[in-house]
């Protein structure tokens, strides 16, 4: 009787442990990737964000599961990639430019007036010249999966200001918000304007407490960001194209099946196409708030005096050194 119990216990064991390798095989059979944002979950971004994971769980019927990290949950900018390059994450969702330490000609995207406009970034992006840099990410590790370069940020951008900017001539001696890039800053030295470095988070107290009296901005985080409460005066001067790339560890992209592959770059381009629809939808009522509640003056510009303003600077980055010879007339002549 003993022996038989034993053998009873011996068997209900094997079949406990089948049921739960059964299981496991079951759950390894579903790979789940880590997507992290800075961008909070209700915003237009946030909401392309989620769409894009939902895209990916049908078009694989449920085998690549994308779990969006909202809201720097998982960490700053530069964590994030890090983090993403060491593989305790998967993709990271933001500017361009985040990924300029890879290939510094990434900076590009961000030098006032070099583009004409978003169809032209767009051609610089997917033609030659943006392979090339995509192939230098792809060979430190990062992988862009919307290689059709359509997720438009602002859709334009703006700047809001403590008094009326209606040409460049205004712009000298104004106290001018700026990212932490040596571009962008000395770009707006060169016409005479005085930037200075605050932090995004920071920069509507940087406002009220008048370290800067101006600040550049997609016109989608206008309002979030209450900027127009304090600079209520908006001009329009869509300085330089703005898009979101989702980046993926290579490593991981590689291990994934060529339809998996295909499935993560296929919902990445198409929710580029959502971004544009929500980002639209969103500004129109964020205008609508800003002239009711804080009686915005908005002003258009003279594009091309911009252009024009701004064009020794391009050249200077070659003669500096910072990009390559030649560079900002492959840019200018790309059709």
């Amino acid at each position: 009787m003993k022996k038989f119990a034993f053998m009873l216990l011996v068997l209900s064991l094997v079949i406990v442990v089948s049921a739960c390798s059964e299981s496991g095989k079951a759950t390894d059979d579903v790979i789940e990737l880590k997507l992290g944002t800075k961008m909070p979950e209700d915003t237009a971004e946030g909401k392309t964000f989620q769409y894009f994971a939902d895209l990916v769980k049908t078009k694989s019927d449920g085998k690549l599961v994308v779990k969006v990290y909202p809201a720097e949950q998982l960490g700053k900018g530069t964590t994030q990639i890090d983090n993403m390059l060491l593989g305790s994450q998967d993709m990271y969702a933001e500017g361009a430019t985040y990924f300029s330490d890879f290939d510094p000609n990434i900076e590009v995207s961000s030098v006032p007036y070099l583009f004409r406009d978003y169809e032209h970034y767009t051609q610089f992006n997917t033609g030659e010249m943006g392979k090339e840099i995509d192939q230098n990410l792809i060979d430190n590790g990062v992988r862009i999966l919307n290689t059709e370069r359509n997720f438009i940020r602002g859709p334009y951008r703006v700047l809001l200001s403590k008094k009326p900017i209606k040409s460049v001539d205004d712009l000298k001696g104004l106290k001018i918000r700026s990212f932490e890039s040596a571009f962008y800053s000395a770009a707006y030295e060169s016409v005479g304007a005085k930037p200075t470095v605050v932090a995004w988070t920071e920069t509507y107290l940087g406002l009220k407490q008048n370290l800067v009296d101006a600040v550049t901005s997609p016109i989608s985080l206008v309002w979030p960001m209450k900027f127009t409460e304090i600079a209520p005066y908006m001009t329009v001067i869509d300085e330089y194209p703005q898009d979101v790339v989702i980046a993926m560890n290579d490593e991981k992209f590689s291990s994934l099946s060529e339809e998996l592959q295909e499935i993560l770059i296929e919902a990445a381009n198409e929710a580029g196409e959502k971004a544009v629809e929500l980002t639209d939808e969103e500004v129109q009522k964020h205008l609508e708030l800003m002239k009711t509640e804080h009686n915005i003056e908005i002003f258009e510009i003279d594009k091309q005096e911009w252009m024009d303003a701004f064009s020794d600077y391009h050249y200077q980055l070659e003669k500096q050194g910072k990009i390559p010879k030649g560079y900002v007339d492959q840019i200018k002549s790309l059709q």
